[in-house]
């Protein structure tokens, strides 16, 4: 007897989402600002702690928030940005889509969203 065989595709059961998000972290805060996948922004800012010990869960929200983006942007202190891009590594993102950014703060959302709009 001889038989085929026939594969399937492989398919990703999370929803593929194409938003691109704009990250200001800094010792105390971050700031995220999105796209929505409907159309929009979505802004949330999350405290960041001033303890060590305590950063690593305060790093995963954002990452969290930030979700499956097409592109991210990562500006602040070297520190932080390199922890929060591992971070948003670990959870899945694939390292190519992080762009990282030096840029004097204090940066707001109005700065963060002209950055998001030039994203590419």
């Amino acid at each position: 007897m001889h038989g085929t065989i026939h594969t399937r595709p492989v398919q990703d059961s999370a929803p593929a989402e194409h938003h691109n998000a704009v990250v200001w972290i800094e010792p105390g805060r971050a700031l995220i600002v999105r796209d929505l996948d409907g159309g929009g922004t979505d802004t949330l800012e999350i405290g960041i702690p001033l303890q060590p010990a305590v950063v690593p869960p305060a790093l995963a929200a954002v990452a969290h928030h930030v979700g499956r983006a097409h592109r991210v942007l990562v500006i602040g202190p070297a520190d932080l940005r390199t922890a929060l891009e591992r971070e948003i590594v670990a959870i899945g993102h694939r390292p190519d889509v992080i762009r990282e950014a030096v840029v004097d703060g204090p940066v707001d959302r109005e700065i963060l969203l002209g950055k998001l709009r030039r994203l590419v």
